[in-house]
């Protein structure tokens, strides 16, 4: 296989466009470029276009999804569903379809890193997210445990912070009632009363103790 052409990229002077053989393989930086000593009537082996190409490829997804990150913490199947999606918007962009990467290993290994630096921590996401929402809104921990992981947070992690984070429910109960029911008294036989504590993720024996103490 011949380099047939190395052309400079129109949006971004940092990378250019690889030809193999006369059609377009993929976009790789000039740094790449200039590691691999890489010029137009190169023979190059398949063996070194994959090197290369994934070496490429995973620096230019560790900086979209860093990027994605940035805004604000993300689960890991968060970030395995950018990835996934990133991929697909770029298919034949910044590399052609039917080219022999193992995806779910390449994914994998970019989810390693990340973890390695920090920059996605499960457990860490879901003692955030707890506070955020036992400052702001208060639920009850089924429903926690369910927002949880829906973000794709394990059961056991979701369940681990929950328990750790929300150490009294019922107080947590009587505080998320107050703040709707100011000064009123909680009446069991107030079906309003008990399906708003409901939705919030309280359970019905939850909800008869605090009856129980507020009579």
């Amino acid at each position: 296989m011949i380099v047939s052409k190395i052309e400079y990229q129109k949006r971004d002077p940092n990378r250019v466009n690889l030809y193999i053989d006369g059609d377009f393989f993929c976009g790789i930086s000039l740094d790449t470029l200039a590691s691999e000593n890489l010029y137009e009537g190169l023979d190059i082996s398949e063996e070194v276009l994959d090197r290369l190409l994934q070496r490429d490829l995973k620096s230019r997804f560790l900086t979209r999804v860093s990027e994605y990150l940035s805004h604000s913490p993300k689960t890991e199947f968060q970030v395995y569903r950018y990835l996934k999606n990133l991929k697909f918007k770029k298919k034949n962009t910044w590399f052609k379809e039917d080219i022999n990467i193992d995806w779910d290993k390449f994914f994998d290994e970019i989810v390693s890193k990340l973890r390695e630096y920090k920059y996605i921590d499960d457990e860490s996401f879901a003692r955030s997210f707890v506070q955020s929402r036992m400052r702001n809104k208060p639920r009850g921990r089924s429903v926690l445990i369910g927002e949880l992981m829906a973000k794709g947070v394990s059961k056991e992690i979701a369940e681990t912070v929950c328990g750790e984070e929300i150490v009294d429910e019922l107080e947590l109960l009587k505080s998320t009632f107050e703040k709707k029911y100011r000064g009123k008294n909680f009446d069991i036989k107030d079906s309003k009363m008990v399906s708003f504590l409901q939705r919030k993720g309280f359970s019905w024996d939850l909800i008869e103790r605090f009856n129980r103490d507020d009579t």
